[in-house]
């Protein structure tokens, strides 16, 4: 029996607007002229008979018919994109775009990566930086790596309760816990001098980051103290900031651990003691679902969880937890 179906061509040009809810921002996205992704989906809307968006001056919104074929379009779309994925062998390769926190990409991921790029040399990997939520359905990342907290290790379903510090979007994404957030007390040796308790530290000059106001709190309270931290200290928008003025002796700071591994390892900072106080949050590995389990991402995925299980063991961290689908 002849399939009736739209042209692929309509139903990208009309996936891409549905999403975008945008003319200009998918014919940028496909790579064509704003004119023809309108006519493509007026075709399409001729084609079935319906209207899908309601146009109006300065924006425009899917009818409740565009909203019950963007369902199935999308659907459609990311498995025929999983399948072509699974019989093309150059999906194997090509370029893989990462986004990182920019303090851990420096100082985790990049020092990690030439070991990657050798054991995968079909694999060019593009790493970028960002602090914000991830929008997989705008922006053309493959993998992004964040802090976040997705709920208990032991309790998978309350997964469902989406961290959006962490990405945009509540459907279409999957999440893989690295590692543990843990934090730090660090000081070059002439600051830390005379410092043998967590309460010592409130006699030194403290140094904040002005995104995690509440790490001194959180490290001194579950260290058993109930002072109020000075908030009068130097603010710093990024942790590769306030580490770098922690290595020129202006300080101490709160920091998570991993980010310090390696000055740690070679005394060019040291720490009151070597247990670590676990934050809220974690780690974690997102990607789109439908693209999961390409080849390029498989290849990636299974590489940073071994990277990650190592530094666990070496450094007494908690383990990995199982794979969350969200």
């Amino acid at each position: 029996m002849r399939r009736r179906l739209p042209s692929l061509n309509a139903l990208r040009a009309f996936e891409a607007t549905a999403r975008t809810l945008s003319f200009t921002a998918a014919a940028a996205e496909l790579n064509v002229t704003q004119g023809a992704v309108s006519r493509h989906v007026r075709a399409l809307e001729a084609e079935i008979g319906v209207e899908l968006f309601i146009r109006s001056v300065r924006r425009i919104d899917l009818t409740h018919e565009g909203h019950v074929l963007l369902s199935g379009v999308r659907s459609a779309l990311d498995q025929l994109e999983q399948s072509v994925g699974r019989v093309d062998r150059r999906t194997a390769g090509g370029v893989l775009t990462i986004s990182a926190l920019p303090t851990f990409a420096m100082n985790w991921l990049m020092p990690r990566l030439e070991d990657f790029s050798s054991a995968n040399p079909a694999i060019e990997v593009h790493l970028l930086t960002g602090i914000g939520a991830v929008d997989f359905s705008r922006e053309d990342t493959d993998l992004a790596i964040r802090v976040g907290n997705l709920g208990d290790d032991d309790a998978p379903t309350n997964a469902a309760r989406i961290d959006l510090k962490m990405t945009e979007r509540q459907e279409g994404w999957r999440a893989h816990r690295l590692m543990a957030d843990e934090l730090v007390p660090v000081g070059i040796a002439s600051v830390m001098r005379g410092v043998t308790s967590p309460g010592d530290l409130l006699k030194k000059r403290l140094l904040h980051m002005a995104t995690r106001a509440n790490a001194w709190p959180d490290y001194l309270e579950a260290s058993g103290l109930a002072h109020e931290v000075a908030h009068d200290g130097p603010r710093f928008g990024h942790y590769f900031m306030v580490i770098e003025a922690v290595r020129r002796g202006d300080g101490i700071a709160v920091v998570p651990k991993v980010l310090v591994e390696d000055d740690l390892a070679s005394g060019r900072l040291v720490t009151l003691c070597n247990d670590p106080v676990r934050s809220a949050g974690s780690y974690y590995l997102l990607c789109r679902d439908h693209q999961w389990h390409l080849p390029v991402i498989k290849a990636f995925r299974s590489w940073i969880s071994d990277k990650a299980r190592l530094y666990a063991a070496a450094n007494h961290a908690t383990e990995p937890a199982s794979l969350l689908k969200l």
